[in-house]
This record gives structure tokens, C-alpha cells and sequence, in this order.
């Protein structure tokens, strides 16, 4: 057997690999069985070998040709003993050449199924395989597998569910809309893992706007680039369709030039076809008329939507169907689960509700906790750590809390739940660890950056009574009348001043009792001007000191300024990179506008 496999099966198994009809051409003419011989480790044929490459396009064609002139036609699916024949492997590798050839000898094997009950078509879109899942939709009927009177379509029941899920995890929102317009009850399916198409959508946020994370010249790209839009809404005025052909050509022209442009591009299409999509969903669930089945698949989205906060499909869900905004999630009402997922763009839905809003606020939970109970337990971990820092977390959880406090009755704020507890009591148990991390981050960063500014003020201070140059006789400075001097006495000052008002923030810091409301303004704001003044007396440092440099040694090396401001501008800069983030998180996080607010004008409920 070792003999037949080294002198036979191992030149066909890599004449397989490396496309190489022509060695094994005459081995095939000399025992055409083994042609459908199983030679792999998983026992692959030849064929599913040269499938699997991608690449051996030729051996595929050639072989296929050779079985089917041999008569052996019946042996081209011939599968592995885990039961995945060559047109699986096709779909699972993406190999469209050898898909549309398997099929066009066979085209019920669309219809088989693997022992996993994955067929060609559900295995493509698992593997992200676009174009070949494009084919294959073509060739696939919704018709049970051949020889079997049970089992449902690739279309209809798990399969279906599978299907669109799939679909829509990889990716392909185009080809998930062109199947439901093909088979628009696949919506109502539920996958293996008991999950619809809508919920499928709702686990990936970044499918829409509120889930990219563009800066603010990503932003004003976005605005500004065009897409294409359905033919029936495309205007017939000639002269404005060519100057929207010379627009999308211009853009076209910019995807090649800037690769950002072009992934800004691609992730609004992307986001508008997740917004037609979540929007057709709507409209088939609706169309069924059974409140049942538009409760169940609507009401499982948004459980999943709160959860990932994907608040643009919630809110297309309650403009569809505005009871819906009533479903329980995991024994929770809409408003309070966000609150307990610290999902604030969900939350600020309430922003565009009238006011029915006020019944929402009167909910109480199976513990008899109410909005306020939840807003003061901690967020979930993965929620927590989106914010830098404990002490910018605790921050932050004061920010719900004040933010739920508002929102909720006055009776509510000193109301007990069933361990007789008041939403404050229940803050601070829950917040105690954090609260105990948030003192050991702010005492760390402010020792820290004590000592850089302690070592500034000596610095600067010492510099005012050690001029460059000496003095003359009279007392005065040698170089008192040169602009480089001015400009080395500004630069001192301002270094001393303002690093002397970073120590004194710091001191501030040390010594504070870190109370938990401390957190919310004062603790941050002390950071911020010390952070600020830190930077401010650096960079003057930096300034005197090339100064300075220029001043002393100016007569014997005149091109030294240049050099001097860039080396001296290295320090400042690596600080602005280590620490300007958090600088920017702080300011934004204290002074900027709220996470908490009305994101559009469309009413609700």
C-alpha cells in the first residue's frame, strides 16, 4: 500500500496541487479509477484536491472532462469520509471557476446537503465567498434535497434562517436585500442559534451611522460623498444627471489617490443598505398581519440591538410598529435594559418620545427597582472600559446617574427596593471598588506629573537669576536690548507661572477627600488645568532653552538656531503625544457636549 501511494497517489496528489495536468495525464489513461481515488489524509479526491487550491483551474477542467469521458460521471462527487464532496469544497474555498463547472454536470448538488446539513449555498456565505454565493442563488432552487421526501428548502426553516444570518454577518447586504426580495418569508426564519435576520443585523452597530467611529474631517467626508441611488429615485433632469455623473466620477477618481476616501465611501454604502434592509424587514413582518410574529421578530431585534446598541434599528422598529417599544427585554422595558447596558444612544431614544415617556419612568423591575436603582449599578465591563481610566469612569457613571436622576420621578430618587435600598445606597456599594481604583489612578497621574513640574519650576526659576550672557557692570543683563533675550524672559515666566500652577493643581489633586461627587467636575476639572499648564510650561521651557542656546553661541555657529528648535521641540511633541489623548478624553468628557441628548427630529411614540 506504502508502495502504490509513493510511486502513484503522491505525484497526482501534487500534480493537484500545483495545477500540473500534463504529469499525471497518462496515469489517468492507464487506470482511469484513479482519477476518483481517494488519496488525502481526509480521503479527497484528486478533484477535491485541485478544488480546494483555487488555483489549479486547468487540472479541474481537464479531470472533469477525462471522468465524464470515461463514464464515470456518477464518481464526480465522489466525497471525503467526512461526507463534503468536490462542490462544498468549491463553495467553502470561494472557487467560483470550478462551482459553475460542478454545476453545470450536476445541478441537483446544490440541494445536498454535507453530515452538517450545510449546503453549497449556506457554505459559501459562511465563508464569506461573495461571488460565488451570487452564483449559486442562481442555481438553487427551494427544493428539498434529492432522494429525500423530508427536510426543507435552502430558503425556508433553519436552512433559510442560516442562510440570511450568514448573508448579513459576511457582510453582503446587497445580496441579503436580492434575497429577501426573492424569498421575503426567510425573514421570519430563525438561524441554529435561534437568531433572525434582524437580530443578525443588530449585532454588528458598526453596520450603522451611530456605530463608526469617524473624527471630524471623516465626518464632513461622509456628508460630502456620493452614493448611488435606486433608479426610481434618481431625477430625470439631464443636466443634473450629468453633474452627478461628473461628482461620482471625481469621488471614483479620489478612492484611488486617498484609500481612506474610498473606506469612508464604502462604509456609507454599507450603512445604507443596513438602513434599507432593517426597513424591508420591517415591511415583510408587518405584511404577515400576526401580531405574534411581528412581537417575536421585532422584539427579539431590539433585545439584541439594546444589547449591542444599534439604537438607528430600534427606532425603526417603534416607527413601524410603535407598541414595540413596550417588549420586555429579559424582564426589562426598553429604556431601563439601556440603562443597564449603559447604551447611551439607545437610551437618548427617550429624547424623541412625547410624553409617554412618563410611563416609562414609572416602571419597576421584578426587585422593585426602578430606573434609578439601575443606573446605579455598574456598567457592564466591556461598556465600562470605553472611557480611559477609572477616574474618567466613575465619571462617567456619575454622569447616568445624575442623567436617570432627572429623568424619573421625585419620589423615585429615595424609593427602596426589596433589599431596602435607596438608589444611592445601591451606588455606592456598587461603585466602591471603582471608586477605590479612580483614587489610586488620580494619585498616580498626580504624583506623576508633580514631579515633572516641581522639576519645570526650579528650572525656570533658576534660569530668571542665570541670564544668558552675564551682566554688565550696572547690573543689567548683557543682551537686555537683543529680541532673542525678550523672548527667552516671556518664555521663562510663562514656564514658571504656569508650572507652578500645574504643581499647585496636582497638590490639589493629592489632597482631595475623593468623595464620589468629586469625580464628576472637580477631580477632572484639577486635571485638566494641571495637564494644560504642565504642557504650557514645558513647551516655554523648551522656548527659553533655544533661546538661550541661540544667544550664547549665535556669533561662532550662526546656523544653530534651526537645528536648536527642532531637537528642543521633541520633548514637547512626545508629551503632546502620551498625553494629549487623555488631555482631549478629559476636557471633552468635562466641558464637551453630553452623550446624553436628542440625536434627531423624528417622533417616536
Amino acid at each position: 500500500m506504502t508502495y502504490n501511494y509513493v510511486i502513484r497517489d503522491l505525484p497526482i496528489y501534487k500534480a493537484a496541487l500545483l495545477d500540473d495536468w500534463e504529469s499525471v495525464s497518462q496515469i489517468f489513461k492507464q487506470d482511469p479509477d484513479l482519477m476518483t481515488k481517494q488519496i488525502g489524509y481526509w480521503s479527497e479526491t484528486p478533484l477535491i484536491i485541485a478544488v480546494g487550491t483555487n488555483r489549479s483551474q486547468r487540472f479541474v477542467k481537464k479531470l472533469v472532462e477525462r471522468i465524464i469521458e470515461v463514464g464515470a460521471a456518477e464518481k464526480l462527487f465522489t466525497a471525503t469520509w467526512g461526507g463534503s464532496n468536490p462542490l462544498h469544497y468549491a463553495a467553502k474555498v470561494g472557487n467560483l471557476t470550478a462551482t459553475m463547472l460542478l454545476v453545470e454536470q450536476n445541478p441537483s448538488m446544490t440541494r445536498v446537503p454535507n453530515p452538517y446539513g450545510n449546503t453549497p449555498l449556506k457554505l459559501a456565505a459562511w465563508h464569506g465567498n461573495k461571488k460565488t454565493l451570487q452564483y449559486l442563488l442562481t442555481v438553487s432552487p427551494d427544493l428539498p434535497p434529492p432522494d429525500s421526501e423530508e427536510g426543507t428548502g435552502p430558503y425556508t426553516g433553519v436552512a433559510g434562517g442560516d442562510l440570511i444570518t450568514l448573508t448579513i454577518m459576511a457582510g453582503f447586504y446587497d445580496v441579503a436585500l436580492k434575497i429577501i426580495d426573492m424569498h421575503p418569508n426567510i425573514v421570519l426564519e430563525s438561524d441554529r442559534n435561534s437568531e433572525t435576520a434582524l437580530q443578525a443585523l443588530a449585532m454588528k452597530p458598526e453596520n450603522f451611522l451611530s456605530g463608526s467611529r469617524l473624527g471630524f474631517w471623516g465626518r464632513l467626508i461622509y456628508s460630502l460623498i456620493p452614493i448611488k441611488k435606486s433608479q426610481d429615485a434618481r431625477k430625470v433632469n439631464i443636466l443634473l444627471s450629468i453633474f452627478s455623473k461628473i461628482v461620482a466620477g471625481f469621488w471614483r477618481g479620489l478612492h484611488f489617490v486617498a484609500p481612506a476616501i474610498k473606506n469612508i465611501h464604502d462604509s456609507k454604502v454599507m450603512h445604507a443598505q443596513s438602513t434599507i434592509l432593517v426597513k424591508r424587514i420591517c415591511e415583510i413582518v408587518i405584511g404577515t398581519v400576526d401580531h405574534d410574529k411581528v412581537w417575536k421578530v421585532l422584539g427579539s431585534g431590539i433585545t439584541t440591538a439594546v444589547k449591542y446598541g444599534a439604537y438607528e434599528l430600534i427606532e425603526e422598529c417603534i416607527l413601524t410598529y410603535p407598541g414595540i417599544i413596550w417588549y420586555s427585554v429579559e424582564g426589562l422595558y426598553l429604556f431601563h435594559a439601556a440603562i443597564k447596558e449603559r447604551q447611551e444612544r439607545v437610551y437618548n431614544l427617550i429624547y424623541q418620545m412625547s410624553d409617554h415617556k412618563v410611563f416609562v419612568a414609572t416602571q419597576l423591575d421584578k426587585e422593585n427597582e426602578n430606573a434609578l436603582h439601575m443606573a446605579a449599578k455598574l456598567a457592564p465591563p466591556h461598556r465600562l472600559n470605553v472611557v480611559t481610566g477609572a477616574a474618567l469612569q466613575m465619571q462617567r457613571e456619575l454622569q447616568w446617574f445624575k442623567e436617570v436622576e432627572k429623568f424619573i420621578e421625585p419620589s423615585y430618587k429615595e424609593a427602596l427596593n426589596t433589599e431596602k435600598q435607596t438608589p444611592r445606597m445601591v451606588f455606592t456599594d456598587k461603585h466602591k471598588d471603582l471608586l477605590k481604583e479612580g483614587q489610586e489612578w488620580m494619585k498616580d497621574t498626580a504624583s506623576s506629573c508633580t514631579v515633572v513640574a516641581a522639576l519645570t519650576v526650579t528650572m525656570a526659576f533658576a534660569a530668571a537669576f542665570t541670564v544668558p550672557g552675564g551682566n554688565q557692570d550696572n547690573g543689567k543683563p548683557l543682551f537686555l536690548d537683543e529680541g532673542v533675550f525678550m523672548l527667552f524672559i516671556v518664555s521663562d515666566a510663562i514656564a514658571l507661572f504656569s508650572s507652578t500652577t500645574s504643581v499647585l493643581m496636582f497638590l490639589g489633586i493629592l489632597t482631595s477627600r475623593y468623595a464620589e461627587g468629586d469625580f464628576l467636575y472637580a477631580l477632572p476639572k484639577r486635571m485638566t488645568i494641571g495637564l494644560v499648564s504642565l504642557f504650557l510650561s514645558l513647551v516655554a521651557a523648551m522656548i527659553a532653552f533655544s533661546a538661550t542656546i541661540t544667544l550664547v553661541v549665535r556669533d561662532k555657529v550662526a546656523w544653530i538656531a534651526a537645528p536648536v528648535v527642532i531637537a528642543t521641540s521633541i520633548p514637547a511633541c512626545l508629551f503632546a503625544l502620551l498625553q494629549f489623548p487623555l488631555l482631549v478624553e478629559l476636557v471633552y468628557s468635562t466641558y464637551g457636549p453630553s452623550v446624553f441628548r436628542k440625536q434627531n427630529d423624528r417622533r417616536m411614540h
